[in-house]
């Protein structure tokens, strides 16, 4: 998985741009403060969602995430270190489980 390092400011800081292909990003927050994360560039101190001093945000497309998106950071100080683990590929088959009238008219013989 590719990883990298960027140094978070008190303004807009991209994080990762806009990539189809990338099915998870992982957001682990390295610095001294509260490191604010979000798609919108405004108010991302306001708006944004709060990673904490060595917590983590994961990312699963296939979970109905989206990190294939663009995202920004931003933190009151600046200077902090927020790390990225990112992931590519295809998309896995998502299946739907049966409903429990499908699986009891199954047993039964019913279907």
């Amino acid at each position: 998985m590719p990883t990298r390092t960027v140094l978070v400011g008190t303004t807009p800081t991209p994080l990762l741009p806009y990539n189809n292909r990338r099915t998870t990003a992982s957001f682990v927050n390295n610095g001294n403060e509260t490191i604010f994360v979000s798609t919108d560039q405004s108010n991302i101190q306001g708006n944004g969602f709060p990673v904490g001093v060595g917590g983590a945000l994961d990312l699963i497309r296939a979970l109905g995430d989206e990190p294939q998106i663009q995202w920004y950071a931003e933190s009151a100080g600046g200077g902090d270190d927020m790390r990225i683990l990112e992931q590519f590929g295809a998309l896995p088959l998502l299946f739907v489980p049966p409903n429990r009238e499908t699986e009891v008219g199954l047993e039964e013989g019913r279907v």
